[in-house]
């Protein structure tokens, strides 16, 4: 039997060595890039399709917001039924007044706010500056004198400008107060205490005790921290649905 002795192990030479190595890795490379472009390209235009859909919803949400909002429309609506009513009762206000003076014809009416509580409103407005209080019930319509000298709540520039028998008493009230309350004394043993309401530096109150602040033994009270401001005279009203003041 013949016997095959293995070949002497021989070192390859460097420059074959390198010349091999760069060869395989070469190969190497290639799928590997061709395999992460693979990868990369979905990923990019999965990102490019959410792109695409965020922008859609952008403009989609910018043609929403400026279309038409029925709530929106509505509310619009509501606000400009409540304007209409504010100066139709204006209308009735300086229609009853008009008589009384010359100086309260309607185009010098600026409507400020209103109040409304058991079928009775007042509507408080400006005429050349000075404040006017306009008391509307089913029957009457009742007007204040925005000439007349203010009832002042002692030392405080709060006053009482209108009141009626229905219970209302309206004014200004004093850059400091943001709240008070009004106590209405009739003799001989009825007292009323309420909050009034307040806007645009007036306030109105309503209570459930008839008054005539003409009459003696009628007292106003603004109790405000803890102090008691009694109301001076209160003017009487300037004219009222049916006739003027006397």
């Amino acid at each position: 039997m013949t016997r095959h002795d293995p070949l002497p192990r021989r070192e390859m030479p460097p420059e074959v060595r390198d010349r091999l190595r760069r060869r395989l890795w070469s190969q190497l490379d290639v799928p590997a890039r061709s395999r992460l472009s693979r990868v990369r390209a979905p990923i990019v235009a999965a990102v490019g399709a959410v792109a695409v859909l965020i922008a859609g919803t952008v403009v989609l949400a910018q043609n929403v917001s400026s279309s038409n909002n029925p709530m929106a429309a509505a509310a619009f609506g509501t606000a400009n039924v409540a304007s209409q009513g504010a100066e139709a009762e204006l209308d009735r206000c300086s229609t009853t007044a008009a008589p009384a003076s010359n100086l309260l014809q309607r185009p010098q009416w600026s409507f400020v706010t209103r109040f409304e509580a058991d079928g009775v409103s007042v509507t408080a407005a400006r005429v050349e500056g000075k404040p006017v209080f306009c008391e509307i019930t089913a029957t009457t319509v009742t007007v204040s004198d925005p000439f007349a000298e203010p009832g002042y709540a002692a030392s405080s520039g709060t006053a009482a400008m209108f009141a009626t028998s229905n219970g209302t008493v309206a004014g200004v009230v004093d850059s400091g107060w943001r709240e008070f309350e009004l106590r209405m004394t009739v003799e001989p043993n009825r007292t009323e205490t309420v909050t009034p309401r307040l806007s645009d530096g007036f306030f109105v109150a309503r209570a459930r005790t008839p008054i005539d602040p003409q009459k003696p033994g009628v007292k106003l009270y603004a109790m405000h921290d803890g102090a008691e401001h009694i109301f001076s005279r209160v003017p009487p009203v300037l004219a009222s649905a049916g006739g003027l003041r006397n």
